[in-house]
């Protein structure tokens, strides 16, 4: 943070040597938020667009009113989430997030949403959340079975699996592996539970890791919907293996391309804003006039259809990817642009453990659930109570009233 603030200020600074009219990248949130903030301020406002940053306080105009961005926040996933819920008659969930601070209140905007149905429009789920450690200082400390942060986690799991049998994790990409691996070793990939994830496909995931493979094994993760067969984008992914391979960069598990096509639709977001600018004589050092103008975009990018909200904030379309054999498979659309639709193979889907129907929210027997037969039972065994009562009230009556005779 000390660093970025650093280079920031000489960046943004009088030093008209020096100085810049926006910062376009930046994929960390914690980052983005400190940017956002230096560059909002009325000696230097400057615009933010980011590709990647999905931190839901990044939407706040009044505190960041420079900041857009062509990523969709962890938040605007949540519709998507409730539509797959009804789709599988999921009607509670866990709601498993990483104890970060911006994390954890986005989390409880989306229990709030998914658990109000007059709210979303569409379904009420009940939702139990946990908020979980992962240490920062040490990777590896984290998923040694002896470690407080681990053991901590099983707990959390195991109170998961006397409510739920659909989780959602929330969290950086090595938390949701941290919770995936850790669930595996307690046996919940053994086809009673589902795992929903939000652009888990970022992750520089390791093929010959088996174990890891196995954990993942038939996660539904939600990512924006990129045109693959688009001949545009299948151009520009190829002019991005080429420049990779040619500048001899470290090639990772991650999809590079949709990381370069959010970056390219960054900067053509900000080249748009700055011909409005021209076209309208407006300046190009008003930062907030600029983001502003951005308000209401919309065209086909690299990165798939791109509408831009008043928060500065990526509208798009949703892709359902499931994992096999630690690949993303497609299986799935939801669509914001035809009024909040889901398209999903259900058939195509692997779910963990490989069961031959999905997870039932209430668990395979029923066990999580009140059926209407544990609702009759109870009612049968109260009233026979209260009657045993009253019978033995009048039995003592009765006595009472013999003896005083």
């Amino acid at each position: 943070k000390q660093w970025y603030q650093r280079r920031v200020a000489i960046t943004a600074g009088n030093d008209e040597n020096k100085k810049i009219n926006a910062v376009i990248g930046i994929s960390c949130s914690v980052v983005c938020e400190l940017a956002g903030y230096l560059c909002a301020t009325d000696q230097w406002n400057i615009p933010v667009v980011s590709h990647s940053c999905s931190s839901d306080d990044l939407s706040k105009t009044d505190k960041y009113p420079t900041f857009a961005r062509l990523s969709l926040s962890v938040f605007k996933y949540t519709n998507a989430i409730i539509a797959v819920c009804k789709k599988f008659e999921w009607t509670k969930v866990g709601l498993m997030v990483n104890n970060i601070d911006w994390y954890v209140k986005t989390a409880g905007k989306m229990k709030e949403l998914m658990t109000d149905k007059e709210k979303n429009g569409v379904y009420g789920i009940q939702v139990f959340l946990e908020k979980f450690y992962y240490d920062d200082e040490d990777d590896d400390g984290s998923m040694d079975e002896s470690s407080d942060t681990y053991k901590l986690l099983v707990e959390q799991l195991n109170r998961m699996k006397q409510k739920v049998r659909v989780i959602i994790i929330v969290g950086y990409a090595r938390d949701i592996i941290f919770v995936l691996k850790t669930a595996k070793k307690q046996g919940m990939n053994n086809g009673h539970f589902a795992f929903l994830t939000q652009e888990f496909i970022q992750a520089d995931l390791k093929k010959d890791d088996k174990e890891l493979i196995q954990s993942i094994q038939g996660v539904l993760d939600l990512e924006p919907l990129l045109n693959k067969s688009d001949p545009n984008y299948i151009s520009f992914s190829e002019r991005v293996r080429k420049i990779v391979d040619e500048k001899q960069y470290p090639k990772t598990g991650k999809d590079a391309n949709l990381i370069a096509a959010q970056m390219y639709d960054a900067v053509w977001l900000y080249a748009k804003s700055l011909k409005r600018a021209v076209d309208q004589n407006y300046g190009i050092e008003d930062g907030e006039w600029l983001v502003e103008s951005m308000t209401g975009s919309k065209w086909n990018g690299m990165s798939g259809e791109i509408r831009i909200d008043e928060a500065g904030d990526r509208l798009g379309n949703v892709q359902i990817m499931n994992i096999q054999s630690g690949d993303f498979k497609q299986v799935g659309t939801w669509w914001m642009s035809k009024n909040e639709s889901l398209e999903l193979s259900v058939e195509n889907i692997a779910w963990p453990g490989a069961p031959e129907e999905h997870p039932a929210a209430c668990g395979r027997q029923y066990e999580l659930c009140e059926t209407y037969s544990d609702a009759v039972a109870k009612i049968t065994l109260m009233a026979l109570v209260c009657m045993a009562f009253l019978f033995g009230l009048l039995v003592r009556l009765y006595l009472y009233n013999r003896t005083n005779k």
